[in-house]
């Protein structure tokens, strides 16, 4: 899916920032709803670019390119990075 791939870029390049940790927890949130994350944080944390991402994730069902399966790896890849 393009906009896990996005996040995942934006995590990657920023690893160490406090917004990356925070689009971190969001990708986990919006591929299991296990996974919480605080509006006020995101309100706080991110930069107008960021809170665009996450934007298209909250839509992340609706997405033409959805798939279950690529959620289930980004969060390998988020457990495997130690992002979550």
């Amino acid at each position: 899916m393009q906009i896990i791939e996005k996040i995942k870029s934006q995590i990657a390049e920023h690893r160490y920032s406090g917004s990356s940790e925070f689009l971190a927890m969001a990708l986990a949130s919006a591929c299991n709803s296990s996974y919480k994350v605080s509006m006020l944080d995101a309100s706080v944390k991110l930069d107008s670019h960021s809170k665009q991402l996450l934007l298209e994730l909250m839509h992340i069902a609706q997405q033409p390119d959805f798939s279950n399966l690529d959620q289930d790896m980004a969060l390998k890849w988020l457990k495997e990075n130690n992002f979550i």
